[in-house]
């Protein structure tokens, strides 16, 4: 699949289409620190489902992605038991974390999704910088980063000991939706 040069960083996207995330290939992954910013505590969150619909102009373009807030793993069952209760994502009354964009802008040479993103029912907006977009082989790698802070999610148990923002890295692979 040949894409498409873009002004921004020279990223390749995908030609004009819908494309579906393939969840058992794409990872959300974040890093914060914990034990009062001694210790770094990373992990991930899978993808449930999405979609990317790469429109003509690139501006124009939107992302839909749903995360299963229950899978969230940091490599520590006691601490991600944690992380699932009222505490923190509250994943029993909240069992999906969303990310809903319209649009993409070229910020000073890179590619910025701005979208809304949801945890525990709250909605926020949030800026996705694209740092990569390879298409090759029938698929299209999407990274992207951002930084968000938990406590504009109500998300504010601990805050002495668990930081108050987290890194999050997105490696997507997408595949052209057929029709």
């Amino acid at each position: 699949m040949a894409g498409q040069s873009v002004s921004a960083r020279a990223v390749t996207v995908p030609h004009v289409g819908t494309y579906r995330i393939v969840p058992d290939r794409s990872t959300v992954r974040f890093t914060t620190r914990g034990m009062f910013g001694l210790a770094k505590v990373a992990g991930i969150v899978a993808i449930r489902e999405g979609a990317v619909i790469v429109a003509d102009p690139i501006e124009k373009s939107s992302v839909r992605a749903v995360l299963d807030a229950s899978s969230v793993n940091t490599a520590n069952r006691k601490r991600d038991d944690h992380l699932r209760t009222a505490d923190f994502l509250d994943v029993a009354s909240y069992p999906d974390i969303t990310f809903i964009a319209d649009g993409a802008r070229d910020a000073s040479g890179a590619w910025v999704v701005p979208g809304t993103l949801t945890v525990r029912g709250v909605s926020r907006p949030v800026d996705l910088t694209l740092t990569a977009a390879v298409p090759a082989s029938g698929e299209t790698r999407f990274n992207a980063v951002t930084r968000i802070d938990r406590n504009e999610f109500g998300v504010t148990k601990m805050k002495g000991m668990v930081a108050r923002y987290q890194a999050i890295e997105l490696d997507l692979v997408v595949v052209q939706s057929p029709g």
